[in-house]
């Protein structure tokens, strides 16, 4: 695996460095995005009232 990603920044023409960077940074992400997932907070729902407008409610979800 290691001579692979050398193979790989030598043929993008970048240093092993920033390859192996980008890899950690991912690793990262991916736990931390399961560490702290996406909760959504409010909640739209689309009426109409009396004279046939559109109408948007937004309520806040407590968790």
């Amino acid at each position: 695996m290691l001579e692979s990603i050398r193979k790989f920044s030598n043929l993008l023409g970048v240093d092993p460095f920033w390859v192996w960077l980008l890899i950690i940074l991912i690793i990262l992400l991916f736990i931390v995005k399961c560490m702290y997932p996406y909760k959504p907070e409010w909640k739209s729902k689309k009426t109409k009232d009396k004279n046939g407008n559109e109408v948007t409610i937004y309520y806040h979800i407590d968790i």
